[in-house]
């Protein structure tokens, strides 16, 4: 996996590449980074800090975005499936219409995120604070729930998915399966 910086990566972009699949970005820092339909297909960005960044349409399926800072972070109709997003924070990120599948939101923190009609079905949702999200036509089919929190996530369906006794409901109440 070829490592670049930053300022490579930023320059990179603003001469008309997009495609940086499978590179070495952990620990860089774009914060605020103007960035969308951005391909960052398997890359490595381990650590890496895009608070406040843009990266709307973009390709981050398989990527490693394992303990990233991505608040406030737009991310709407990116595609993230099959993603890892271990012990993330994902603070107000904007993730409208993202795609979900498959991806490891294991202690991930989505407080007050935006996940209108984002697709979730298949993640894993263990440990993760999603309180106060916007959940408006969230597909959470066949997720993995299991201590997790919804307390006054907004218009959160559980249809098709098991909630474990210790997930926490949007009234604030424990789950149980449905």
């Amino acid at each position: 996996m070829l490592k670049i910086s930053a300022e490579d990566l930023l320059a990179k972009y603003d001469s008309g590449i997009r495609d940086f699949s499978h590179t070495d970005l952990s620990q860089i820092n774009l914060f605020e980074a103007y960035l969308p339909e951005i391909n960052l297909q398997g890359s490595d960005l381990t650590g890496s800090n895009l608070a406040y960044a843009t990266l709307s349409r973009s390709n981050l399926t398989g990527t490693n975005l394992n303990q990233a800072q991505l608040e406030k972070t737009w991310l709407d109709s990116t595609l993230l499936a099959d993603s890892k997003l271990k012990e993330a924070s994902l603070i107000g990120a904007e993730l409208a219409f993202a795609q979900l599948i498959r991806a490891d939101l294991t202690h991930a923190d989505l407080q007050n995120a935006n996940l209108q009609q984002a697709n979730l079905s298949a993640a894993h949702l263990i440990g993760t604070n999603l309180s106060g999200a916007n959940m408006e036509q969230c597909n959470l089919s066949q997720s993995i729930l299991i201590r997790s929190n919804f307390f006054r996530a907004s218009f959160v369906d559980f249809s098709g998915t098991e909630i474990h006794p210790t997930t926490i409901l949007p009234n604030g109440y424990p789950g149980s399966s449905q």
